[in-house]
């Protein structure tokens, strides 16, 4: 099953579920952005189901920090599972230490052709 579409981006927060923004996924390509952020990156599905996102995000105006860290660009990758019209899993710094940051996306809708 295809998860080319526009999807909804969470992040889990001290609070609970932080809607960050909305993410477009075609081809293996992503596109997505918020309120502070935007981001590209290329995305594939494994033959065990996990979607491995890869994306930079650049950060602009009011910068959050994640993973310790408070960037203009942040070079992230998220290792997804998905059920149904949702996917979720965990985001990532690639090659640092530590917990990553829990992520879920919500499908929205489809692209046009």
């Amino acid at each position: 099953m295809s998860v080319d579409g526009v999807w909804s981006s969470e992040i889990a927060g001290a609070y609970g579920w932080e809607h960050i923004g909305v993410v477009f996924l075609k081809k293996g390509r992503l596109l997505g952005g918020g309120a502070h952020h935007y981001a590209q990156g290329r995305y594939k599905q494994k033959k065990d189901g996990t979607i491995v996102l890869k994306a930079k995000v650049r950060q602009f105006g009011k910068k959050r920090p994640l993973f310790g860290q408070q960037e203009e660009v942040l070079t992230l990758e998220a290792r997804l599972k998905r059920h149904g019209n949702k996917m979720e899993g965990e985001a990532f710094v690639p090659g640092m230490e530590g917990p990553g940051i829990l992520l879920r996306y919500k499908k929205r809708g489809k692209l046009p052709k």
